[in-house]
This record gives structure tokens, sequence and C-alpha cells, in this order.
């Protein structure tokens, strides 16, 4: 077949083979007979043509391209036109125990092979697959790549037994740290992408190569990391829909454009235009709480023109848990529950392509989730004086409501033609809105008349992409592969909307010498409410060649002009060569940017404290930095953050079944965005009074803050064994290590401090120092035994003051074991049982001097949900 596959950056990654056979487990028996109409071509393509068609999953390795394949031409089942394509290459095809098609080599061809000194083919698949993440090429594999790509398949993010991506990558990844715990309101919040020990909106999230819009909610908790960040809710995206995940761990803003600083998530979804699959799961932790129920599955559909379409869900349940401490206020008992969230969630998707020639094609993906939770906030005690003892006797535990809707569509065509290149134009449209409510409080200065519930909050962020990429291999004399071209246009529209609460959630009652506003949940004031609009253009171009048999290079580079701040202009250059065979060198050098998301330039809350004697209210104030009470405090426009990043890495490859990878890098960020500390006292209150904003007490803002440097290292080593009659066994070990450390902090021109003490121990040291995974995977026979031990380095957490050092906490580090042991009683069905957290590991107890309430055990930086083992079974049918 001639052509040359135009959605190979997605489909390829289907067929090529890699640490384990893609897909095996859910490989279809040989269908019935098709008409076959295929051309001689290179064989991965026909190959590729063949399975597609069929439904038949394929295991090959990448350099099958350089075979030809035999024309495929008549009525023929799967196995007999994989056959035809194969018949004078050498090559045989083997059907495995589970009806999984896997090319191999035939006797003969090895013999001459050992006699050449040439490696032997095995059972074993290989390591290597192709990416699409990082290079335009469209034969580069992630261990052929001149920088680092982790590549985690769908079936090793199931055998975590996760429900959702942030918890499986968590898992599986060891640059990947995000904490998981779930406690209280700010285990409510999007879950994100963190690498490298960077904040998650210094990681770009693409589906399929698309870029993905952020969540609605700006993290302005406090007590956590990564404060002020606004993040992809990674969670959003249905397991059930992901074929696999690519990770570059390496800048690309020249490739990808802005927040692609610390690396890129590449979330590639499901092609399948047949056969289905439904999996229903159930857990709960050993101390008894936290019940969850979860169901999710495909299903595909064939389209015209050698198309598809692949429909995805998800649904989750969960009751809440408590991990919270008991502890005595004026004498009486207290008990009040601070654990995870009770949360009711679904996710659905859609996948779709469809065939208008051979050369060109219509494509087209869409998500839409709803996910809502409840939990406790620290309790009002009925003898508070915020308390309004007629409605609540007993005092009460106001309860919070985050809602999240959330929904993407993209629509595209690929056209490709041999002398014009590939071209690819799509469109992309993002919204996540977000509301808040409370209940089973009070607005005291209401008194009987207050509330009990109260509309706080709506958030809404929208982005619309409109993009065109185009690539082309050209044939150069004076290399030893074609020159790949690529360059692209993009446009980026973005808003962001904050909508005020419910006027008694915020309104003096006329009640003096209370908290004004909602207990545990002043809403949002119509000063806070705007919304905030920007556009961005931008043009990139890219060079990448393999110029000798051992040395490849890369060169990119990107310019955009955005609307609110100007322009700004990245490049990067990437190289890699083969000292041997086995053993490869991969280095890259670029710089990167990431613009301030519009939430960060316009969040704004404003708290309602108390009223003065003339009755007017005090007020603090989170102020966006284009507020003049903010201008008159020295908050200045934000500027985007810059960044140098330099990577060297050693790939080495002793076999097709064994690879180890280290890479070093250095990320040097300036202007990095951050909340200034609290700004208040006489000073400050003077400067607000002088540009009448006397009502403001306290006050805090954005700022281009701080220049850090982080460095570190990664390693990740995988080898694949044949046990003959005792199966296989794939074992893994990532390691990563890494520190950022504060070179500079940029002043406010008051005076007025921009990095707390806190805020820096939170750069430097609120993260584990380092990060330990060992994996082993065991098949034998119908079983499947996954078993992974991870260990966290040590982390701190700082007192906010100077005066109060001698709380500074640091944390021990902690090893977590997850089992999890599937037997397949058929090739249809499957049941699972397994633990996270085999051995209830738990953190350390958080220092009262540094807890945010009584009752909090644990602190909010522990990497590893502190509710200890969480037992879970698993049904899976195959259809």
């Amino acid at each position: 077949m001639s052509r040359q596959s135009v959605f190979t950056r997605t489909a390829s990654a289907l067929a090529f083979g890699s640490l384990t056979a893609l897909f095996i487990g859910s490989a279809l028996a040989a269908g019935p007979a098709q008409s076959y109409h295929l051309a001689p071509g290179p064989l991965d393509e026909v190959l590729l043509s063949i399975s597609r068609q069929s439904g038949q999953v394929i295991s090959f390795t990448p350099d099958l391209g350089r075979y030809s394949s035999a024309a495929v031409e008549g009525n023929y089942d799967p196995q007999q036109a994989v056959d035809a394509a194969l018949a004078g290459t050498g090559l045989q095809l083997q059907v495995s125990d589970d009806g999984a098609f896997v090319i191999r080599q035939t006797a003969k061809r090895q013999a001459s092979q050992r006699a050449n000194g040439a490696a032997v083919d095995s059972n074993i698949p290989t390591l290597d697959r192709v990416v699409a993440i990082g290079t335009r090429r469209q034969d580069a594999t992630a261990l052929t790549s001149s920088a680092p790509v982790d590549v985690i398949d769908a079936k090793e993010l199931v055998q975590t037994g996760a429900t959702s991506l942030n918890q499986a990558l968590f898992q599986l990844v060891p640059s990947f740290n995000f904490p998981q715990n779930q406690s209280a309101t700010r285990g409510q919040d999007p879950k994100g992408a963190s690498l490298r020990g960077l904040s998650p909106d210094q990681t770009l999230v693409l589906i399929n190569g698309k870029r993905r819009h952020a969540s609605a909610v700006v993290n302005i908790s406090g007590g956590v990391p990564f404060i002020g960040a606004q993040s992809v809710d990674l969670d959003m995206i249905p397991l059930s829909a992901i074929d696999h995940v690519e990770v570059l761990r390496d800048g690309a803003s020249a490739q990808y454009g802005s927040d692609a600083v610390a690396g890129v998530l590449n979330i590639v979804l499901k092609e399948r235009d047949r056969g289905g699959q439904a999996n229903a799961q159930l857990g709960k932790y050993s101390q008894g709480d936290g019940f969850s129920k979860s169901a999710d599955g495909w299903y595909g559909l064939g389209l015209p023109g050698d198309g598809f379409l692949t429909l995805s869900f998800n649904g989750l349940n969960n009751k809440p848990d408590d991990i919270g401490e008991d502890y005595y206020a004026n004498g009486e008992h207290q008990a009040p529950r601070w654990g995870g969230a009770s949360r009711e969630k679904y996710n659905l998707a859609a996948n779709a392509e469809i065939g208008l020639s051979d050369a060109w094609r219509l494509y087209s993906f869409a998500t839409y989730g709803r996910d809502t939770s409840y939990n406790n906030t620290p309790p009002l005690l009925a003898d508070s004086p915020n308390n309004v003892p007629q409605i609540y006797p007993n005092g009460t535990i106001p309860q919070y409501r985050y809602h999240y809707e959330d929904a993407a569509l993209t629509a595209g065509s690929r056209y490709e033609d041999e002398s014009l290149g590939r071209f690819d134009l799509s469109a992309t449209y993002g919204r996540d809105k977000h509301t808040e409510r409370a209940s089973d409080t009070v607005n005291p200065s209401y008194g009987v008349a207050s509330p009990t519930r109260f509309d706080v909050a709506t958030l809404i962020n929208e982005q619309t992409n409109i993009n065109l990429d185009y690539g082309r291999d050209i044939d150069v004399d004076w290399a030893f592969k074609p020159l790949t071209l690529s360059a692209g246009l993009a446009w980026r529209d973005e808003r962001y909307r904050l909508q005020e609460g419910d006027f008694a959630s915020y309104s003096y009652g006329g009640i003096d010498g209370v908290a004004v506003g909602a207990v545990q949940a002043s809403g949002l004031m119509p000063d806070d409410a705007a919304t905030y609009t920007r556009e961005v253009g931008g043009f990139y171009v890219g060079l990448e060649n393999q110029l000798t048999e051992r040395f490849q290079f890369g060169l990119a580079a990107r310019t955009e002009h955005y609307s609110d701040f100007g322009d700004t202009t990245t490049g990067k250059l990437s190289a890699r060569y083969e000292l041997t065979p086995e053993v490869g060198l991969r280095a890259t050098v670029n710089n990167a940017y990431r613009a301030p998301t519009l939430g960060q330039i316009g969040t704004s809350w404003t708290t309602t404290t108390n009223v003065d004697a003339s009755g007017n209210p005090v007020l603090t104030r989170m102020l966006p930095v284009d507020n003049p009470a903010a201008r008159a405090l020295g908050a200045e426009k934000l500027k985007p953050e810059k960044s140098n990043n330099y990577s060297l890495g050693l790939v080495w490859r002793p076999s097709e079944h064994a690879s180890l990878t280290v890479d070093a890098y250095q990320i040097d960020i300036h202007d990095r965005i951050l909340y200034s500390g609290g700004i208040y006292g006489p000073e400050a209150e003077a400067i607000l009074t002088a540009a009448g904003y006397g009502q403001y007490s306290w006050a805090q803002f954005m700022t281009n803050a701080a220049d850090t440097q982080t460095r570190g290292v990664d390693i990740v080593g995988k080898y694949n064994l044949e046990l003959a009659e005792y199966g296989k066994l794939a074992l893994s070990a990532g390691y990563t290590k890494t520190r950022t450390t504060v070179e500079k902090i940029h002043e406010n021109r008051n005076g007025f401090t921009t990095v707390t003490r806190e805020s820096e121990g939170y750069l430097e040291h609120g993260y584990p120092e380092d990060k330990l995974i060992l994996g082993a995977v065991h098949s034998i026979g119908a079983w499947t035994i996954s078993l992974y031990q991870t260990r966290f380095g040590e982390y701190r957490k700082y007192a906010a003051s100077e005066a109060a050092a001698q709380y500074d906490q640091t944390f021990s580090a902690q090893w977590i074991t997850d089992l999890d042991l599937n037997y397949a009683f058929s090739k249809a069905l499957k049941v699972s049982v397994g633990a996270n957290n085999l051995f209830d590991s738990k953190p350390d107890d958080y220092n009262d001097q540094l807890r945010q309430t009584p009752s909090q055990q644990y602190s909010f930086l522990s990497p590893a949900a502190p509710e200890g083992t969480f037992y879970y079974s698993k049904v899976t049918y195959d259809f």
C-alpha cells in the first residue's frame, strides 16, 4: 500500500510493540472473511490497515517498516490476510493462547542472524514504541528520541487499581508528584500533573496532541503546595477512554506553546471500530469507611472509510472517610469528621474518525464530566460568638459542596499527499464550570434570620483553539534519513469569569460584634465578579533529521503574541548520538515560558471580617493585580514566567528486552508567579486609606515573586524475562531526585513581603526529595500478578514566621506497597482483587502548632493518601 498513514501520530501507537504486546489482553480471535484491496507497500502500514479493517490486534516491532508487503487482494479472514502480507518477507505470524497476533522471524532467518552476530528474536516484546510527543518525526520511539519520554499503556493504568488518571500516574511515573491527601476541602480541588517538583500548571496537557483547557479553580487554599496554580483537571478524562499516556519530561514551549516548562502530558484516546469492555469495581479502606463503587467501559463501532467511533464512560460513587483526630475544646470532647469527601462523578468520552479518501480523513473527539463532592469544614462550636444558638443549639459542622462541569470538543481534518506533505486543521473548544455551595452554616450578623444554605461562588474558564499543523519529510542527499520539516499556525481565545455568591453569604445583616458572612463560606462579592479575556496568535517551525546513522538533531522555534502582554519567542535544540548500537547520549537545550493564566490575573475574593464603629464592613481581600488597591500596595502587571531548561541523558539497551535511561536536568525559572504574603498593619492600612480603600485591613495578590533553580535526575529501568513454563515477568524501576532552590526574591516596591517563609518552604521542600518505584508484573497461565513498591523521601513544612521556626517539621520517608491479582476465567471474563497501601503505611502525625484545625492529624503535603490500606475487587468483561 503506497499511501502513508495520515493518522500515524495516534494510530501507530496502537500497532507497534512495547513493554508488553499492545492490548494482548483484549485481542480478538480471528474474525470472519472480509474483502481486502491493499496494494504492496511498507509492511508496517499494511499490517496497520489489516488491524484497523479487521479489528484484530497485531503486535510487531517498529523496524517492520523496512520490509515490503505483498499485495493483499481478495477475501480473507484476518490470519489469512496477515499471511498474505508476510509472503516473501521471511517473517511469520504466531497466534498466542489469548488470540493475539504477533509477528516473528522464522527459524531460518534467526539462524542467519546468529551466524552474522545479530540479536535473536524471542517471545518477549520489545520495550520500545513509537511516540507522538516531543517530536514531529513519524519514526521516533521512546528510546530513540532526543528527550526523555515515558509511555504508560492502558493495561498498566488499570493494574494500579486506581479509579482516576492522576492517581494512576502518581503510582507509575517517578517524576510525577501530586499530594494525594484527600482530607477536607483541599481534597476537592482539581488534580493536576506535577512533574519534576514544579507546579502542575507548568506542565502542558494535550488530548490526542491538542491543548486541553484548565480548570476554573485557582488554588488559593492555605497549607498546601502549588498555591496560585490553575491546572488541568486530569480526573475529567475516563480511564476507560485512554489508549496510552505519553509523558515528555522536558521543556517544550517551542514545540507546543505556553505551560510546557516542566514537560508535556499527551493523553491518547482509544481507537476501536468493534468490540468493547465493561468493568465494575468495589472497594473500601481497612478502617471501615470510604466505600467506593465505580464502573467504566468502552464500545467500538465501525464508520465509513476504514473509520471508527469509540465511546467510553466511567462513573464513581464513594462515601466519605475520616482521618481526623479527636480533641477537646472548652472542656468538651470534639470528634468531627475530617477526611476524604463523599463524591459522585461520571465522565463520557468519544473518539471518531472517517476516511473520505486515501489522503483525506476527518476526525473528532469529545469529553464531558460532572463531579459533585461534599466535605466538612472545621466545626462551629455551640458557645462560639459566631454561632446562632436558636438555629444550632449544639453548634454545627458547616459542609462545603464543590460541583464541576467540564466539557470539550475537537473537530479536525487531516490531508496527506506524498509531494505536498501532511496537513492537520483542527478546532477545539473547552469549558470548565465550578460552583461552590455551603450548607449547615450561618451568617451570624443576620442572627435567627440567617439562611443556612448559601451559593458561594461560580467560576468559569473557557478556551478556544484553532490550529493548522504541517509536516513533510524531504529527501536530502547529505543525510541518512529524510529531513522532517514542521510548521504551524495557532490561535487561541481565553475567557475567565467570576460570579458573585448569594447576597446573604457576604453581606452585613445588622448585628454587631460577630463575623460578617457565612461561617467558613463567605461568598464572592459583586466587587469580585469580573470577566477577563485574551487572544493569542502564534507561529512555530521545526527541523529534525537523522543526519548520520548515529547522529540526530532537532531545531524548533515558536513566537506568540498575547493581546494582554505582548510577544514572546522560544527555541529548542535537541541532539542524540549513538556511541554504540546499545548506548546513546541525548541532550536538549531550550527556553520556555508560561503565561499567567487569566484566573491568576483575575482571581478576587473578599471576606468581611467584622464592622467598624460606624457600622462599615472591615474587609480582607485577595486582590487581582489590576485592582487600584493592589497597585497602591506595590502590585505590578504580571509577566510570563520564563525559563531555561538543560537536560543530558544516557540510554542503554543491552538487549531488546532491557533498557536503562538516566536523565539529568536543570530548570532555571525567572519571575515565578506566587501569591504575596498577607499585607497588613498600620503602614498597609495608611497606604490603603490614602488610596481610598480604608475599608481593607488585609490584602494579598499574585506577583512575579522569585527566581528559582530546579535540579534533578530521573532514572528508569525495565527488563522483560521469558520464564518458559513459568510465564513472563516484567520488571521495572524508576527513581527521581529533585531539588528547587530560591535564587532571588523580588522585592515589593513598598517593602512588603512577597515570599513568606512558609511559601519558600513549599517551593524548596514541600514535596518528597526523592521517589523510588519498583514494579514487577508476572503473567503465568490465567494469572497476572502486579506488585509495586514506592518509597517517598523526606519533605518539610515550615512555620509561617521565623519566631515559630521551632515548629518546623521534617516528615520521614514512607514506603507504600500496591498489589493486584488478576485471574482470567476466559478470554472475556477476568476478576481482580487488590490492595493499595497493602501494609497500612501512614505518614507522620502533623505538629499541633502547624495544624489549621485541631482535628487535622496529617499534613496536606502527605504524598500518599493517609487513610491507609484500600482493598478492592474488580470484574472485567470483554465482548
